[in-house]
């Protein structure tokens, strides 16, 4: 009996955490389909592009300075290699290399103009993550960004010189220090198998943790940044696998087969990036009715409410037509959670009406003169049901704060209302 009763224990708990996963995935789908993470890559590629050569001048800058030059370029083309095949690998890796040598010897001018287009790049991560979080950018000034910005180049472009530095080191030297062959030998293997999952993990949870104008927790971040660090690997598999199995592109490009796939990959970077930020978010701020850990306040889901009314109303008397939910998240800085509460509260007492099936973008349902504000606050507030006959203590406060105001309490503690009964 003990042991069917700790089975069927355990199966409920399974059960439960498989419902949980289950609305975790469903939650992270709507947002990741509602913020368009797709198109957001698209418009993203090109930054990417234009930013490519003075990110990679930079990175040969700092590995001239740490003497690692060339373990660089052997490490870009082995990595472009290892995804776009022989052929555009080596041909992309060789463009990076000529035109980013070329470039630094610009001199002053020229690394000043490549760092403003590199910090242009972070600037657009930084805003699309921003987007993804609900918050605004406009919170931090302007030389605090740079600052920042600055500092990320510098210590992105350190990680990756010593990361090359010292895979470079131990691939030529450590394997013959001290005749232990073998040990080093499997050391060195087990550090080329984890040190790129690692890297590329620090580098999504530096951008989750720090992009966001807002307090990220850190277990959000990890979390995030482990299935990003994930989805980069499959899809690096999968490209590479795309490729091996004799889908050449250069049959149809040419030699511009190169620039093709890189632009492919660059879209699907920024789809992982952009997923792994959903990720974060959802765990951190929970946006689903299920793992909602307390009642919103009256006077938060009053605020909220005459806030949405008023966004939605203007677009409207302005002649915007209807307005969206990502317009009325980024204007308001509301989560996911408050901000579909309202607006479910409100189509149900029919002040505002959806103007499209998938229920992001809506208009008042009636004029706006004939909307009171009596009547919003009176349904944002919560209704009293006289109909009860006041037969709980609860009820009979309620009904005194709607009547005359929260102040007509005075000093009345728990002690006189449990003497009162």
């Amino acid at each position: 009996m003990g042991e069917r009763l700790a089975n069927g224990q355990q199966s409920r708990k399974q059960s439960s955490r498989d419902n949980r996963l289950l609305d975790f995935f469903r939650v992270w789908v709507g947002k990741c389909s509602r913020d368009r993470i797709s198109i957001m890559a698209s418009g993203a590629v090109y930054s990417t592009l234009i930013s490519v050569i003075p990110l990679a001048t930079l990175l040969v800058t700092f590995s001239t300075l740490l003497g690692i030059i060339q373990p660089f370029f052997n490490l870009i083309t082995e990595f472009s290699v290892s995804i776009f095949g022989e052929q555009a690998g080596v041909e992309l890796a060789n463009w990076i290399k000529e035109y980013s040598t070329k470039a630094s010897g610009l001199g002053v001018v020229g690394f000043v103009s490549f760092l403003i287009t590199s910090m242009m790049l972070i600037d657009k991560v930084w805003t699309i993550v921003n987007h993804l979080y609900r918050t605004s950018q406009s919170r931090t000034s302007f030389w605090k960004r740079i600052i920042g910005y600055v500092l990320i180049l510098l210590v992105g472009a350190l990680l990756i010189g010593a990361y090359i530095g010292v895979k470079s080191l131990l691939s030529q030297r450590i394997a013959s220090a001290l005749g232990l062959m073998f040990q080093e030998n499997a050391v060195v293997g087990v550090i080329r198998v984890i040190a790129p999952w690692l890297i590329v993990w620090v580098i999504f949870f530096l951008i989750i943790k720090v992009a966001p104008n807002t307090k990220v927790a850190g277990s959000s971040a990890a979390i995030g940044a482990a299935i990003g660090t994930i989805a980069f690997t499959m899809v690096n598999w999968a490209l590479t696998a795309l490729i091996a199995a004799g889908f050449n592109y250069s049959v149809i490009y040419g030699s511009f087969a190169a620039i093709f796939l890189f632009l492919l990959w660059v879209f699907f970077m920024w789809v992982v990036l952009l997923a792994a930020v959903e990720v974060s978010y959802i765990h951190q701020y929970r946006p689903d009715k299920i793992t909602l850990k307390r009642p919103i306040s009256p006077a938060e889901q009053l605020a909220n409410g005459i806030n949405v009314m008023m966004v939605i109303g203007n677009n409207f008397r302005n002649g915007t037509g209807d307005t969206r939910v990502k317009d009325v998240s980024e204007k308001l800085l509301m989560n996911d959670r408050e901000l579909f509460s309202v607006l479910d509260l409100l189509i149900e007492k029919r002040f505002i009406i959806a103007t499209n099936p998938r229920k992001t973008t809506y208009v008042p349902a009636r004029p706006l003169e004939d909307i009171k504000i009596v009547e919003l606050v009176e349904v944002l507030y919560g209704e009293v049901y006289l109909e009860q006959n006041l037969e709980t203590i609860g009820d009979a406060i309620v009904t005194q704060i709607n009547d005359r105001g929260i102040k007509t309490l005075g000093n009345v503690s728990l002690y006189n209302l449990l003497e009162r009964i």
